[in-house]
């Protein structure tokens, strides 16, 4: 297999990943898979047409999207009305993914103490018939935590 049609295999997988993971619509994933791997320093939005072979609607839909939920971004160059679309600044596709998962896991930490307080009042018997499990439930919770702060850390220290 080419390079091309490896590529073309790759956003296909890509886009589906994209989809489920981040709840995107089928073509704005495809239009992400397709900025991520491109070779070029930016993709106008006539190249996402073409690549996509999509309406012009679907298209500035998906761009759109896109940029509000800050994966891409644009720019323009000197000369050029054309606006360059690419994958956001400086590593924050990949500081956003962590933090939102930071953010489910420290909404699972705190409903799961919210439930066990009230098994613990008010239902003892499952309080404790449970309490192994929550307390390795809840480690892992600390563990993965403790894991995406780090990570966190690290990744806004290389872009500094």
């Amino acid at each position: 297999m080419g390079k091309e049609e490896s590529k073309q295999v790759l956003i296909e997988e890509l886009g589906i990943h994209l989809e489920s993971e981040h709840n995107l619509p089928p073509l704005a994933a495809r239009v992400f898979a397709i900025l991520i791997l491109t070779d070029q320093d930016g993709l106008t939005f006539e190249d996402c047409l073409i690549k996509r072979g999509a309406s012009k609607s679907s298209i500035s839909t998906s761009l759109n999207l896109l940029q509000q939920l800050g994966f891409i971004n644009y720019f323009t160059k000197a000369g050029d009305r054309k606006r360059y679309f690419k994958v956001a600044e400086k590593d924050t596709f990949f500081l956003k993914k962590l933090n939102l998962s930071l953010t489910k896991i420290e909404k699972e930490s705190e409903i799961i103490d919210k439930v066990s307080a009230y098994n613990k009042k008010f239902n003892p018997e499952k309080f404790h018939t449970n309490e192994d499990k929550r307390e390795v439930y809840t480690k892992c919770l600390n563990d993965m935590t403790k894991t995406l702060q780090s990570t966190i850390t690290k990744l806004k220290e290389i872009q500094v």
